[in-house]
């Protein structure tokens, strides 16, 4: 029974260790943004910071701490914009058609193919957060429907001829169901 015990804790951390929140290793994202083809680099382990190659040339881009996104043009204008309260407010110099004439981005669409290229970032994942999921519904489910075994598995096989509380059966089954509940909320977060 020991072997068993040992068994289920070995698989346990097993689990939890495969269960990293690592990027994924592509960082690159092919894209078109106003009819020019582009490619979107994040540097190694960031999102919110890299590079834009285009035909024109290549934009850097970078977050700072207040959400503020600064994109520098292959001509070294500095583009830089905001997010204030659902509003967006960008340098009081800054003029797209002028911009547009030198057939570079306009500024807004370069910020919109960041965001979008970071929170599909965001997304890639590598299944583990769903072996997680059902890992923690299947326990939960183990919880609810046999509480007495659980109970035995957790603190029983301490004691001989021992036996379950009717309160403890009553906490692995509410255990049990909030078990599920985290597993449903993480698997759909």
């Amino acid at each position: 029974m020991k072997r068993i015990i040992a068994m289920i804790m070995a698989c346990s951390v097993l689990m939890l260790f495969g269960c990293s929140g690592e990027t994924a290793a592509n960082t690159d994202y092919t894209t078109t943004i106003d009819g020019q083809a582009a490619v979107i680099s994040f540097l190694e382990g960031s999102l919110s910071e890299g590079k834009i190659k285009t035909d024109n040339g290549t934009y850097t881009f970078s977050y700072s701490m207040d959400g503020t996104l600064s994109i520098v043009y292959p001509n070294g204008y500095i583009y830089s914009q905001k997010d204030i309260g659902g509003g967006i407010a960008v340098p009081a110099d800054y003029d797209a058609s002028a911009v547009e004439k030198l057939g570079y981005i306009d500024g807004f669409s370069l910020a919109r193919a960041i965001s979008s290229a970071s929170d599909s970032g965001r997304n890639d994942t590598d299944g583990a957060p769903i072996i997680l999921s059902l890992f923690l519904v299947a326990v939960g489910i183990w919880f609810i429907s046999a509480p007495r075994s659980a109970w035995w598995i957790s603190k029983g096989w301490y004691f001989k001829n021992a036996e379950p509380s009717d309160l403890s059966l009553i906490v692995y089954r509410v255990g049990g169901c909030m078990l599920v509940f985290g597993g449903i909320i993480s698997f759909f977060a």
